[in-house]
């Protein structure tokens, strides 16, 4: 039978980012005063629209929502839960990003977390566990993490240990409840070195084995282990003449398949007047290939190994460059009550990649992000 792509949430986020879940959270500034308990309990809902494409073709329609409560409590403690259910459709190639074998695909996902955390006068201590369910994937996870602060509060460490356990389960095409098993950890520090300038470094390593395959493509076989590591860079400057925050960062990512990826950030937060807020955003990323991924030999044909042969012809471990342009727009309508919108065009191309060659015969990959949402406090 010809194989049918399956998205996975990676598919949708080309830059490595998680796109779905960074768009339906959107983070706020660094966590200088992570040991503040909140104050007011909020509530939060989300709603993305999301649609990539290649020169001719739609490929895939993602339409999420997002629902999201925080409560604190005593003023010691705080529970927040969210829950998201995304519907996604269209067509996507098997491999190379060609429309040869492509097909008609659709789901649905569900995915679920809940985190309870305690303040301390100088720390964090929390607690929490995810699912998500969809027809063939099914994940389950925990993880805790906690800071800790300097007496001056210009320092916060903070650090955390997750794992997730995920089953595959596509019975049609031989892959029966195949087990993955994903460990993580971070270390982090948060330093305050002027009143107008805040910088955090972040170290991540995570740990995957079991199938790491996409059982979608054609004669997709990776290696059964991977290990992974991310550093991240930020730092927020607000500027006092306009009463502005510019926030920076750069993002370094290393993993045993032998992709480097490099990732820059800008945005700047304005307030304007009438309680608006304008952010403009834009980001860069390059990666090299994977050692195991096939480079097309006759497009749209695939490159033709042994089936046992590692190896793969997802686009998404090419070598690539890529761009993303974006605004996100907020109105405090009342004291209580906060809308916002954001917009987001990300263009990759094998040509883009700085500083080395990208894939050749890759189809220029492009998509276009909405999201709005609307946050009530109490």
């Amino acid at each position: 039978m010809a194989a049918i792509e399956r998205p996975s949430r990676a598919d949708l986020a080309p830059l490595g980012t998680g796109i779905l879940f960074a768009a339906l959270a959107i983070p706020g500034i660094l966590p200088a005063q992570a040991d503040t308990a909140p104050e007011r309990a909020q509530l939060s809902y989300k709603f993305l629209d999301y649609q990539d494409s290649q020169p001719g073709w739609e490929r895939i329609g993602v339409h999420a929502r997002a629902l999201s409560l925080l409560v604190p409590i005593a003023g010691e403690w705080s529970v927040e839960g969210s829950i998201t259910s995304d519907s996604v459709s269209g067509a996507s190639p098997a491999y190379h990003s060609q429309r040869f074998r492509a097909g008609k695909m659709e789901d649905q996902r569900t995915g679920r977390d809940l985190k309870v955390t305690r303040y301390f006068s100088r720390g964090t201590l929390s607690v929490g566990i995810a699912d998500s369910r969809e027809s063939d994937y099914v994940s389950n996870a925990f993880f805790v993490s906690g800071s800790l602060s300097s007496e001056d509060k210009n320092t916060t460490l903070s650090a955390g240990l997750g794992q997730s356990n995920d089953h595959i389960n596509v019975p049609e095409i031989g892959v029966n409840n195949e087990p993955k098993k994903v460990r993580d950890m971070m270390l982090g520090i948060t330093q305050t070195l002027t009143p107008t300038d805040i910088v955090q470094l972040t170290v991540t390593y995570a740990e995957a084995d079991g199938y790491l395959s996409d059982p979608y493509k054609y004669r997709d076989h990776r290696p059964d282990s991977k290990y992974q590591t991310a550093i991240l860079g930020r730092w927020n400057h607000h500027v006092s003449a306009t009463g502005g925050t510019a926030r920076l960062s750069y993002r370094y990512y290393t993993d045993s398949f032998d992709i480097r990826a490099h990732t820059l950030t800008a945005e700047y937060v304005q307030p304007l007047p009438w309680e608006f807020t304008v952010t403009p955003i834009v980001r860069l990323h390059s990666q090299s290939a994977a050692s195991f991924y096939l480079d097309p030999v006759n497009p749209p044909f695939p490159t033709i190994r042994p089936r046992s042969d590692i190896q793969s012809q997802d686009q998404r471990l090419s070598a690539f460059g890529g761009a993303s342009l974006g605004i996100k727009i907020s109105k405090r309508l009342t004291p209580d009550l906060v809308v916002d919108g954001r917009y987001e065009y990300y263009e990759q191309r094998s040509s883009w990649r700085p500083f080395g060659n990208g894939s050749p015969d890759i189809e220029p990959f492009r998509a276009n992000m909405l999201q709005l949402g609307i946050t009530y406090f109490f």
